[in-house]
């Protein structure tokens, strides 16, 4: 789908404010309503916009300590990558699992309360996925930016 001026306003509008009124997105936009309602309809149709959720501050949820870990396997048969990725999406504590390449097979993305509560949650868990080899950790220090992807004006 090719995605216009007027489409990626409405994008930028709904990145800044999920709950704006298509009233409040129109205006924004410089459309009325009806005309901004039908993008807003053809965008999730087309499954350019996925969905619409609240944005969580991890720390004041408790969830102190991000963790970036680098996971290789012991082999890339179909078993043990469906079987691997089948715990992955079990785990709440995983914001985010990417299939890499280059020296590891997967990047989580982990957020929990502690460097000590990773401690055992990696001696505990991670460690007895089926078909782990080696395990990396880098603890992230500060967030030097986060904001969604919008796409490019051409």
């Amino acid at each position: 789908m090719e995605l216009d001026r007027i489409d990626r306003k409405i994008l930028s509008a709904l990145v800044e404010d999920g709950r704006a009124s298509v009233e409040a997105v129109a205006e924004r936009v410089g459309l009325s309503p009806t005309p901004v309602r039908r993008r807003i309809r053809t965008l999730e149709e087309q499954g350019v916009i996925r969905a619409y959720r609240a944005e969580i501050d991890p720390e004041k949820c408790g969830l102190e300590t991000q963790l970036y870990v680098f996971i290789k396997l012991k082999s890339h048969d179909r078993d043990t990558i469906e079987r691997f990725e089948d715990c992955v999406r079990r785990q709440p504590e995983f914001q985010q699992c990417a299939l890499i390449t280059g020296a590891h097979d997967y990047l989580l993305t982990i957020r929990i309360p502690s460097v000590k509560e990773y401690n055992r949650y990696i001696r505990e868990i991670l460690a007895e996925f089926p078909g782990v080899f080696g395990i990396e950790t880098s603890v992230v220090l500060g967030c030097i930016k986060d904001s969604p992807t919008l796409p490019p004006e051409r």
